[in-house]
């Protein structure tokens, strides 16, 4: 699991993650962005409810990392309480195709069911989806309760 060490490590690998989306991320002109994810880092490593892990390269640096969190929520008659959300899955390019996203991968999940998460959710970007499929994970388009969001 991460540590306090591992934070600006984790922020490179976030502004990677960020070349793959599908929209233009323009982090030069939010040149207060690294602090300020550092910064959420920090708070969510600190909670009993969220998590990174994260898998060390010969050189220093981070080969890659996930994060995890549990969110809780009104149990209903066939589901429990917790349930799991999954992110900031990277691995750094000189790393890909070893398997390290999926020892990650089941190092989250392992972690969000030994906390009692019944689900788990996950945000991808398009060329990942493959990814995420071979880990077991479906599209879900045609969901009853779509996912929104908004600003606060």
């Amino acid at each position: 699991m991460a540590t306090r060490a591992d934070v600006a490590e984790i922020v490179r690998l976030k502004a990677l993650i960020m070349e793959s989306y599908p929209f233009d991320v323009d982090l030069d002109s939010h040149p207060a962005w690294p602090s300020r994810a550092a910064a959420g880092i920090e708070e969510m490593l600190s909670h009993p409810d969220y998590t990174f892990f994260v898998v060390d390269a010969e050189d220093g640096r981070l080969a890659g990392c996930i994060s995890a969190g549990i969110t809780h929520h009104v149990p209903g008659p066939e589901w429990g309480p917790r349930h799991a959300y999954v992110a900031d899955m990277c691995t750094d390019l000189p790393h890909r195709g070893n398997g390290l996203g999926r020892a990650l991968m089941d190092a989250a999940l392992a972690w969000c069911r030994d906390r009692g998460a019944q689900t788990v959710k996950l945000d991808a970007t398009p060329s990942a989806i493959p990814v995420y499929e071979a880990l077991g994970f479906e599209r879900r388009e045609d969901e009853l309760f779509p996912t929104m969001s908004r600003l606060l």
